[in-house]
């Protein structure tokens, strides 16, 4: 499978100049072939990353044959993901004390509800819903979603599994502006690590920005390319996801980008909520491509390999404090 690819020399918020970032880097997630290349923006109040030169437009779906939402499990890789899910749990358990001195445990409960948990009830979108889930989550809590994904086969399923169980939900495959959905129409927009992938993140923004109401929210999350992560894993690191990240945001680009698609009272934060799954991710890559094979995802358990995350995920929550901008993902909150 060869992926076409067009040069994309500079950068889409700002314009200035990109300069090299990583050079020669492997899919080793899912295999998508090539050598990639990601730069920077060289704007000291930008720096947002992205790879050039990048899959061409109509070869994006390339990207995604393997994926991990298009990928059909064998029973044996469902066996090993419900066996791991439960060690997750318990592992969530044990470590409930220092996460909770620390902050983790409380911040990622409010990722979890994509920081709405304490908002009044109304018409949620959410974009890159995948299997329905966290909507389903929001609609036991009386909201009334919709959700939207290219994924037909991610909608299929969360048809077939929500929207005959007695709540408010609809799901719409393609696009979001194929859904036609009415402007104005939305209290609040969710979208959990789907920016980066849109060949136009303005473009994106600013057909949410249609979508909601007067003072609605915007909540998104993101990998942030200044991670404390990023800095100790370099190329390795799972937030640049080379070639399917399209863009990789620092916070000040993700500020300005919302600010050009026309929201206001916008605020960008970080957060190391979900740095021990990232870490641990990005443990695996760098494992993985330093013996040439596929990294294995959530197929694979690796006790060491979750401790050590563990362990960097406290220390990225203590650094945090001193330096603000080193949590794995942002989280953009705004309103129209």
């Amino acid at each position: 499978m060869e992926i076409k690819v067009v040069p994309r020399p500079s950068c889409i918020i700002c314009g200035g100049e990109s300069g090299s970032l990583h050079e020669s880097l492997r899919d080793h997630l899912f295999q998508v072939p090539g050598n990639w290349r990601i730069v920077q923006c060289r704007n000291a109040k930008c720096r947002l990353a992205w790879p050039d030169p990048c899959p061409a437009l109509s070869d994006i779906p390339k990207l995604y044959t393997s994926y991990y939402t298009h990928a059909k499990a064998s029973s044996s890789e469902s066996a090993v993901a419900r066996f791991r899910g439960l060690l997750y749990r318990i592992y969530l358990f044990v470590t409930s004390i220092p996460s909770r001195i620390l902050g983790v445990h409380q911040e990622r409960e409010r990722l979890r509800l994509m920081f709405l948990g304490e908002e009044k009830p109304g018409r949620l979108l959410d974009v890159g819903c995948g299997s329905g889930k966290f909507l389903h989550k929001m609609a036991e809590r009386g909201w009334q979603g919709v959700g939207t994904d290219f994924d037909e086969k991610a909608i299929e399923h969360a048809r077939t599994r929500y929207e005959r169980d007695g709540l408010n939900l609809r799901f719409y495959a393609g696009d979001l502006s194929d859904a036609g959905l009415s402007a104005a129409s939305f209290d609040a927009v969710t979208m959990n690590h789907v920016i980066e992938h849109v060949p136009d993140p303005k473009e994106l923004l600013q057909q949410i920005h249609r979508l909601l109401k007067l003072g609605g929210r915007l909540v998104a999350a993101t990998p942030n390319v200044k991670s404390f992560g990023h800095s100790r894993f370099g190329p390795d690191w799972r937030g640049l996801e080379p070639p399917r990240h399209l863009q990789i945001f620092s916070p000040r680009a993700l500020e300005q980008c919302a600010k050009n698609a026309g929201f206001r009272a916008v605020k960008v934060f970080t957060t190391a909520a979900n740095a021990d799954t990232i870490i641990g991710a990005s443990i695996g890559v760098s494992e993985a491509s330093a013996r040439g094979r596929k990294y294995r995802g959530i197929s694979e358990i690796n006790m060491l390999r979750g401790i050590r995350s563990l362990l960097l995920q406290y220390r990225e929550a203590m650094l945090l404090r001193r330096d603000p901008d080193c949590g794995e993902e942002l989280v953009l909150i705004c309103e129209k």
